[in-house]
């Protein structure tokens, strides 16, 4: 089970041993999220309120790779807010999401599995290369903090506003071709939850977790379909 802190630390806890194991480096600040790699079964990626992405082989306890977002140039003479990590989503296929606090939706592409889309198998990448620059965009989606993020299909993905705003994005393209982006498929709204913190799917339902504006819990269920 993978973990991480407000004061920036990230590690690991062995279920059956209880041994925790904590990485060499760690944020600069709150981290916001971790995951594990898909097919990398001791690697992880992290995000953290100092912007950064790190990427750690948790068997050697070190940072492999990083990247580091900058702030957003202000429109029309409004500063926005810092570029904070807030969260993050990994699909089966390598593809990484993170959002952020400025309502920028991160995807990195250079991990992906290149034999799920052609259909012809492939060696497995002696590294993975999700945090690559070549391979991202970065674009604005958002108006306010983007919270959670589900990944529905290899390339389908889920994001979620603070005050409830649900979009699905397909990624299209590739970085390489010049041609990577996102097409929004359809956009929806929490009806419930006056604060989101997370958003899951799983077998064809959106399930969405917040508070109400009275502080209490509450949770929806979409049909996906």
């Amino acid at each position: 089970m993978a973990f991480c802190t407000d004061s920036g630390s990230v590690g690991v806890v062995d279920l059956e041993t209880n041994e925790v194991t904590r990485m060499k480096q760690s944020h600069n600040s709150v981290c916001g999220s971790v995951r594990f790699i898909p097919g990398r079964p001791s690697e992880l990626v992290s995000v953290g309120y100092d912007h950064a992405l790190l990427h750690f082989d948790f068997m050697q306890r070190s940072m492999l790779s990083r990247d580091d977002l900058t702030a957003a140039p202000p429109s029309s003479g409004v500063s926005l807010s810092p570029p904070f990590i807030l969260s993050l989503s990994m699909s089966q296929t390598g593809i990484l999401a993170a959002g952020t606090a400025d309502g920028r939706l991160y995807i990195g592409t250079g991990g992906e599995k290149s034999s799920e889309a052609s259909g012809v198998r492939q060696r497995r990448q002696r590294k993975w290369k999700g945090l690559k620059m070549d391979d991202r965009i970065i674009a604005d989606v958002a108006e306010g903090p983007i919270v959670a993020l589900a990944f529905t299909e290899a390339r389908e993905l889920l994001t979620c506003t603070l005050l409830g705003k649900v979009t699905q994005y397909r990624i299209c393209g590739s970085a390489a071709g010049g041609t990577l982006k996102l097409e929004p498929q359809w956009i929806g709204e929490s009806k419930n939850a006056y604060k989101v913190n997370s958003i899951a799917f799983s077998g064809g339902s959106i399930v969405i977790g917040g508070f109400q504006e009275d502080g209490k819990g509450v949770i929806e269920v979409w049909s996906a379909c």
